[in-house]
This record gives structure tokens, sequence and C-alpha cells, in this order.
């Protein structure tokens, strides 16, 4: 019998194992616990002999990983467990997800705990929950958000509890500075915000108003009742503020002052009350780094308990300029690397490898206290939480042992602990769907051209879409150094390559044989996936081709789109109902509804000629 590596997730840092050997399990009467003071908090010693199991530890949390260890070796010896010497700890003392309930998606309080369950099996032991909006039932505001769903201060104390149980710390997160479009939105506090009449991005777009005034006492008191009403429902030291991407800074009504002042000082001057407010609750605060790198002069005046977030979500620009900068200044960071989920449908498996990658390296080479993995919900949190899982067992691998785990199996994982697939198919198809973007013909920060073509660009001619399709890039494109795109991005498509990607994805989904609790659900997820991308590749089509085709051959394909469309919204409504709330489902679904209703339009417009 070979013992191949990676036979475990995550991989133990010292291995040695007896050929043939196996104890027959038969329940954790075998364990026996020695405390060791030696061992590091989350590290530990697992012995499996003829004596039977025992572990050495110096933490409750250091014995909780040694058993979830012992399950995975059940789970991969068929009940059995082989002879192992293991010594192993954590690469980084704060291994985290964050998961974005603040655009439209809220789960359910059962998928609340099955995450959780499933983060700990991949030692995991911090989960935030990103909230902007009304996420949170702020009793202060709730007249102002008739149709939301929030979670209540009962359900955050039940998932503080079921975490803690785990050795998950549930983290606090609201954003409270940038990021405040839906109160902003509202005439109660339209008033607070530092450009009542929004923004321009990018050329020729609009957007509404998302940052508060720094300057107003109101803003700081807005803040003040959140975080009143929050903070109590957590055990947890910390808090994420976030403070990021206040993109009108200084085009409003802090103008005055960040010209006189720097934008820098005006940022840092609002950060600091926000930070007394946090301390008053005992919490720690935890800022996104965005702003911050971006303005060294505030390197040196931040408060000393702050926590630097520094996120990057591409695979090719690395960590390690912040990482050096942030290590310089004494200042304690995370590095924050995302599972490349949203914007994209299916997934950018080796954008996301790489970027988790990365960011494992250069953390650890520049002393990062953490590593959390994002999972955002940009443009309505379309995708299914299927498609994260593969980032959520990547990045922990390497958090917990880059070196054991950079060339880890996923598909393994997936298979064996998640999807539980005796056919072995399902782990192999989802990091193959979640590369689909290579058919495209072009590299898309934070996200892939057919998420953009569907949700963005909708149906038009092919010279209005590239049009569309190279002013997006030209902004896009600055956060990799690319902004020159003169290439002809809907020819270069391939459809022909996508759509055998997307057949041979339905295949494998079907000699697939999952044994998870939610294997139709996950079967459901991944056949919507694919009809949505399927629909991508047919209006790419139909924009290549237009001009070559006849009245009804025109008509036929519009039809086609429309129809599919429709099976993808009908299937989308149904599946979002099983696992989330139904507050946010509507504007989740706005952009397919317009997509829609141009694929009718078009239709009827055939029709009169």
């Amino acid at each position: 019998m070979s013992f191949s590596n990676p036979w475990i997730f995550p991989n133990p840092k010292l291995l040695t194992y007896e050929e043939g050997h196996f104890l027959e399990y038969n329940g954790m009467e075998f364990i026996r616990y020695q405390s060791d003071p030696d061992l590091p908090r989350e590290g530990y010693i697992l012995d499996v002999d003829h004596d039977g199991i025992h572990i050495r530890h110096s933490h409750p949390a250091g014995a909780f990983y040694a058993v979830v260890t012992i399950k995975q070796l059940i789970r991969q010896y068929k009940g059995m467990l082989p002879f192992v010497h293991i010594e192993d700890k954590p690469d980084f003392p704060h291994r985290g997800v964050l998961l974005d309930i603040g655009r439209n998606k809220i789960p359910a309080m059962e998928s609340f705990y099955r995450l959780i369950d499933i983060l700990s099996e991949l030692k995991i032991n911090q989960l935030h929950l990103y909230m902007e909006g009304y996420c949170f039932k702020y009793k202060s505001y709730v007249e102002h958000f008739p149709e939301e769903t929030p979670i209540t201060s009962e359900e955050y104390r039940l998932l503080d509890a079921y975490a803690a149980e785990r050795f998950i710390e549930l983290v606090p997160t609201q954003n409270c500075f940038g990021h405040m479009a839906p109160w902003l939105a509202l005439q109660a506090f339209k008033d607070l915000a530092e450009n009542p009449d929004g923004f321009e991005l990018i050329p020729g777009l609009r957007n509404p108003p998302s940052v508060l005034n720094p300057l107003d006492l109101r803003s700081l008191q807005l803040v003040t009742g959140m975080f009143d009403e929050l903070l109590p429902n957590f055990t947890s030291p910390n808090v994420n503020i976030c403070f990021d991407e206040p993109f009108e800074l200084g085009l409003g009504k802090s103008g005055k002052a960040c010209a006189e002042k720097g934008i820098g000082a005006v940022y840092l001057e609002f950060l600091e009350k926000v930070c007394s407010v946090v301390a008053k609750h005992g919490k720690r605060p935890m800022v996104w780094g965005d702003i911050i790198t971006k303005h060294p002069e505030m390197l040196k005046l931040l408060p000393q308990e702050i926590t630097i977030l520094d996120w990057n979500y591409e695979g090719m620009v690395s960590f390690e300029d912040h990482c050096k900068t942030l290590r310089d200044h004494g200042i304690d960071y995370y590095v924050c690397p995302g599972t490349s989920s949203w914007c994209s449908i299916a997934g950018r498996t080796s954008n996301m490898k790489m970027n988790l990658c990365n960011a494992a390296e250069q953390g650890q080479k520049y002393g990062a206290k953490g590593y959390l993995i994002t999972d955002w919900g940009d443009m309505g949190h379309c995708q299914a939480p299927v498609i994260s899982y593969p980032g959520y067992a990547y990045g922990a691998a390497v958090s917990w042992n880059l070196e054991g785990n950079r060339d880890a199996d996923i598909a393994h994982y997936l298979n064996t602990f998640i999807y539980e697939d005796q056919a072995e198919v399902m782990g192999k198809m989802a990091l193959a769907l979640g590369d689909y973007a290579q058919y495209e013909g072009v590299y898309l920060p934070n996200g892939t051209l057919t998420f953009g073509m569907l949700a963005l660009i909708g149906l038009c001619g092919r010279e209005e879409a590239e049009y569309r399709i190279k002013g997006y890039l030209s902004v896009t494109g600055q956060s990799i150094g690319d902004t020159s795109y003169d290439r002809d991005f809907c020819l270069n498509f391939d459809v022909k390559g996508l759509r055998g990607l997307l057949e041979q994805a339905g295949e494998s989904i079907g000699q697939s044989q999952m044994k998870c609790r939610e294997a139709s659900l996950i079967v459901g997820e991944y056949l919507n996936t694919i009809r949505l991308l399927s629909n991508g590749a047919d209006l790419m089509d139909y924009i290549q081709r237009e001009d070559s085709l006849d009245r009804q051959e025109k008509e036929d394909m519009l039809q086609k789109l429309s129809m599919v469309l429709g099976e993808f919204i009908g299937n989308y409504e149904k599946l979002w109902r099983m696992r989330n709330r139904e507050g946010g489902l509507k504007q989740s679904m706005q952009q397919f509804f317009i997509l829609q209703k141009q694929y009718a339009d078009k239709v009827a417009q055939l029709a009169k000629v």
C-alpha cells in the first residue's frame, strides 16, 4: 500500500507511517490525552499504534485539531486508522474566512451552521460575516428597511456560541464609512453623504452616494449607534470596521478639509474616532488596508491596537510590497486573498490558486499575523455557495502548511470530505469548470467576461459590445498595470471551446455518486451554473454572428436565449430559498430580468421587420 502525498488536509508538518499497520477504530474511548505546555496553542502530537490513540497538546484547540485529523484518516481509510506519528502546527495563528452577507444574500441559520462545520474541518479559526446595508436587525433603524430579513441579536449569539465550540472566532464585521449606499439611499440618511448626488466611478457611469461625510457629527452618531447594538452579541475581542473604498472622499463636503490637510489626514481622523467607539466595547479594530497603503504618511500615526487587512485578489499581483512595508513599520496585519468566486459565475480556479498561494508565501515571509480568505458578493452575489468550496479548501491548506500543501490535491479533498463523491468526479469537475475563462480570450481582473456580458453589457451589436468591454477594461486593468486593450474581444471568444467544457461538466455531474447531506442541492447549483454559462456562450455566439444571420435565424437564437435564461431564473429562485433568507432575492435577480427583457424586445423588433 502506498502512502502518497497529500494524504491529509491540511498536510501535517512531520509524519512517519508504518506500512500496512492499522488500528480498528471503535470510538473515541481509544484516545489518551496528555497536556504538553511546550507545544504551541493549536499544535499537537498524534500517535496511533497498537496501544491506541495518543494526543499531546497544550490547549484544547490543539486536541480538537488532532481529532479533526483522526476523522480525516478514518474517512480516507474506510473506518481504519493507520499507525502514524504526526507533529503538527499551523503556519499562521489566525486563519479566517470572510463571507459577504452585505450584498443581497444572507444565509439561513442552517446554512450558517453548515458553513461553520465545513470550516472547522478545514482548521479555520475565524469567520467574518461582512455587512453593509441592513444585514443586522438594528432595532433603532428597523422601520427604514421593511423588506429586509436581517440576522437578529439572538441569532448572532447562537452562531457565536456554535462557532466557539469548534474553536472558530466569530468576528463582527460592519462597514461604517464607505459602502454605505443602502443607508444613504434613504431620505432619513441622505444628508450624511459626502456627496448626496453620487459620483462618477468610471467615465459615463454615475454611482449613488456611498461614503459618509466624516466631518458631520451625525455620521459618528450613526456609527456609534450601530456598534452599540451589534458588538454586545460577540465574544470576539476583535471587530472588523472595514473602512475600505471611500471612493468620493474629498469630492464633496470634505473637499476643503482634504485639500488643506490631505485625504489621508481626514481619513485618519475619522478612523481614530470610530476606533475609540469600539474600544469602549473592549474590542480591537481591524481595517482594510487599501487607503492606508496608498497614504504611507499614515503608517506611523495609526492607533497601536489596529490590525490592517491587506487585500489583493489577482494572482499576478504579489502581496510582497505591502507585506514588507507593514512589517517594517511594526504593524500587525493579515494577508487577505480571495476565492475568486464573485463576478465569475463558476469561479476562476487558476487565479484563485495563484492568489491564495502568493498570500501564504509573502505573509509567512514577512510575518503576517493572519490569513483571511475573502468571499465577496459583488453584483448581486449570484454565484452559488458551492463555487467557493475549492477556495476555502486550498486557502485553508496553504495557511496551515504552505510547503506541504502548495500542490495539494484539492479535487481529492472535495470528493472525500465535502461532496463525499464515491465516483470521485465532482472535485475535478468543479476545478475545471472554474477555469472556463480560458475560452474568453482575455484576462479580466475581478471577474470574467462572460459574467460581464450577462450582468452589465447585455444584448447589443458587436461594435457596441467591443466599445463597452474596452471601456470597462481600461479602468479595471489599472489594478494589474494593463490599460492597453486593442484586441477584438468578441471574435476572440471561443464559443465552441466553452460549450465543450460545459458538456463535459454536465456529464461528470451525471456520473457523480455524492453521499453528502446536500448532494441534491449541489447538483442543482452546478447544473444552474452551467445553464447560465451556456446562456453566456450563446449570447456571445449571437453577437459574433448577428450580421451574417437572416431574420428567422436571429429569432430562433433569441428564443433559445430567452428560454434558457428563464429556466435559470426559475431555478435560481428555488435554489436561493433552499439556502438563504428571502430579503435581497429580487435585487439579486434584477440584472437577469433586464437581460430577459432585452431578449424579448429584440424578438419583438425583429417581428416588425
